[in-house]
């Protein structure tokens, strides 16, 4: 499912295209793994099961659980050898993240998964510089996490310059008639301020007016102060560079306190229970998603969409699909090096330079992959379905 290197990329496509026809049947651990052995590749993943990051956290290690079912059934590392993913929970707390990071580096992991929030990632990421285990990072969207040859991100950034967010204000912004916005900003998350920033940027851009910038902690679950400010103050959108959950939470006060326009958002709304949070109040909240089951139009995000579809009886979200795109990343490396030394799975990491991917072919450079697509532009609908923005 990925391509890597002109000598690997053969191999790659014949690989994926088996494993693509596997017939998925129920997996029977968490880990989708064989349980060790001498061709067992163990790979860590601490997570976020459980708690407000739940919503993300679950559908991630899903598709990464996916991911190593098909890499194990189709044999795509060599006759009989699997990856063993062993899956942990830190009840989002960057210091337990810290510590199964440690543990799976002292079992020999070839590599781990990680780092779902921005408060995490900036916590381990010198730890894994440190203890050299490469990292591949989920879903964590803080500037300048990559880092080769020991963390890689193969998340698609919507705040990089000329990406997601850019190509999708010059597209709204224009075709809604969106003169003067108020931003309201997670500002005790350094993911969400460099997103804000660049949202910023891209509007004034575009002419529009930010009237007031609102800045708010990722604790906070009462926003019935600033809601009732903004609807005063009457924009004709509201911004939200905001964590999921709040901005769900955020979207219910404003759409309680009367304000009916739209709401432009990053794709971390990409949740029907998020939408449920907010009481229905994400209605007409418009976002861009790199991938979206349903809307993404390529094959092989069709094949993903079916085989998460048959595994789990739902279709996948952004979210499935970034734990599903790092743990292909992950194992691409692993057969490329042919060895459970972290060290020369490290090295392989650095030789990769793209990736098929669902969302489409992604390129790397120092670590960080991007997308030169302006990927779906969605929206949620009064009755919790996502539609395709019509314009």
């Amino acid at each position: 499912m990925l391509l890597t290197n002109s000598s690997l990329r053969a191999k790659a496509i014949v690989a994926a295209t088996a494993a693509a026809l596997v017939a998925l049947s129920g997996c029977g651990s968490s880990d989708g793994g064989s349980g060790g052995g001498d061709d067992s590749y163990l790979v860590g993943f601490p997570a976020l099961t459980s708690g407000p990051a739940a919503f993300a956290g679950v559908p991630i290690t899903e598709g990464a659980k996916l991911a190593v079912k098909e890499i194990n059934d189709s044999d795509y590392l060599g006759d009989g050898a699997t990856i063993e993913l062993k899956i942990d929970d830190i009840k989002g707390d960057p210091a337990q993240a810290i510590a199964l990071y440690k543990q799976y580096a002292a079992d020999g992991a070839s590599g781990v998964i990680c780092c779902g929030l921005s408060s995490e990632a900036g916590a381990l990421a010198p730890v894994i510089e440190a203890t050299k285990v490469p990292a591949i990072v989920s879903s964590a969207i803080l500037a300048g996490l990559a880092n080769p040859p020991y963390v890689y991100r193969p998340v698609v950034l919507p705040a990089d310059s000329g990406g997601i967010y850019d190509q999708f204000v010059d597209t709204v912004v224009p075709a809604e008639d969106i003169k003067e916005v108020v931003m309201v900003v997670t500002s005790d998350n350094d993911g969400m301020v460099g997103d804000a920033e660049v949202w910023k940027a891209a509007l004034e851009r575009n002419g529009v007016e930010v009237v007031k910038t609102i800045n708010t902690a990722s604790t906070d679950t009462n926003y019935t102060q600033a809601a009732t400010e903004i609807a005063s103050l009457d924009p004709d959108a509201v911004v939200e560079s905001m964590l999921g959950t709040p901005a769900a939470l955020m979207a219910r006060s404003l759409r309680e306190r009367g304000f009916d326009k739209r709401i432009l958002t990053s794709y971390g709304v990409d949740s029907k229970d998020l939408f449920d949070a907010s009481g229905g109040g994400l209605a007409g909240a418009l976002f861009a998603v790199p991938f979206q089951a349903g809307f993404t139009d390529n094959e092989m995000a069709t094949k993903f969409t079916e085989a998460y579809q048959g595994e789990y009886d739902a279709e996948p979200d952004m979210y499935g699909a970034q734990g599903y795109t790092a743990m292909w990343l992950m194992a691409t490396a692993i057969k490329e090096a042919g060895s459970k030394d972290p060290a020369d799975v490290a090295k392989a990491l650095e030789s990769i330079t793209e990736q098929d991917s669902v969302y489409g072919p992604l390129t790397y450079e120092g670590g960080q992959a991007s997308l030169n697509a302006p990927g779906s532009y969605l929206e949620w609908t009064e009755d919790g379905t996502l539609s395709e923005w019509q314009g």
